[in-house]
């Protein structure tokens, strides 16, 4: 008895969480740049990626699709490490106990690692500027 009331709370619990993080997304509007984001592919042939790197977006896939479409990710303009190391940490916060900081880390190297494979080219044109700007 006293352990089918705790995984009905346990339950009851898990379901306001996410009722409450699906009305916030629905309250706020898309910028249209992030809606354009999700419209496009929302898988990446890692066919060819180290093994590591193919659990990595396992990983990536499975956390990240938990409150938006994975397409976000793979088709927003970041591409360099603190870029992604800001928007992860971001996600974190935001998604509570969703993502442990070992998945936050998976998350992280991979993305790190598919823009320089298949954003090679906004990769290095952002390195370049970055190079070229003053330190803040």
């Amino acid at each position: 008895m006293k352990k089918t009331t705790i995984v009905m709370v346990a339950s009851a619990s898990m379901l306001s969480a996410l009722a409450m993080m699906t009305a916030a997304q629905e309250e706020e509007p898309l910028d249209p740049r992030i809606l354009a984001y999700d419209k496009g592919p929302a898988k990446i042939d890692v066919s060819k990626y180290p093994a590591d790197m193919k659990a990595r977006y396992k990983v990536f896939v499975a956390k990240c699709g938990k409150c938006h479409t994975p397409a976000r990710a793979i088709n927003c303009d970041f591409v360099l490490e603190d870029e992604w190391e800001r928007y992860v940490k971001r996600m974190m916060r935001k998604s509570g106990t969703f993502i442990s900081p070992d998945e936050g880390k998976q998350i992280y190297e991979f993305v790190a690692y598919d823009s320089k494979i298949r954003k090679k080219a906004l990769y290095d044109k952002k390195l370049k500027e970055a190079a070229a700007s003053p330190a803040s």
